[in-house]
């Protein structure tokens, strides 16, 4: 991907290293979303991904609910922002649709035309 200006964007909620239930509340903000690119947040765990969908942006803030079902070593996971592009984000919703139909969402290695805006170090509560 090219950008003339790479966007600025982050997690302003969850903080880092903050415990969150399964099912939490994520917020943040992005400066400028470009066009034909989608922002989506991104559970990581070790190499591989679970992306959770896209987010929704007003004017320059997001928020977005969040589901981790997964089971995270020490409960202990990455939430990213990612800047995905048309492409990548048409792959990412075939895999959220075939999870969907099928109850199995394996990490992905990659997202195509992706870009890491910001991330943080989350504990699952026990």
């Amino acid at each position: 991907m090219f950008f003339n200006r790479k966007p600025k964007g982050g997690i302003s909620y969850p903080r880092n290293r903050d415990l969150v239930p399964r099912r939490f509340q994520a917020q943040g903000t992005i400066d400028r979303l470009p066009a034909g690119q989608h922002l989506l947040l991104v559970v990581e765990v070790g190499r591989l991904m679970w992306p959770k969908g896209e987010v929704q942006v007003k004017n320059t803030s997001w928020a977005s609910e969040v589901y981790e079902g997964g089971m995270p070593p020490d409960g202990r996971f990455t939430l990213s922002l990612y800047l995905v592009s048309d492409q990548g984000y048409d792959e990412v919703a075939a895999w959220l649709e075939r999870g969907r139909l099928t109850g199995a969402y394996p990490g992905l290695g990659q997202i195509k035309d992706s870009v890491r805006l910001h991330s943080v170090k989350l504990r699952l509560e026990s």
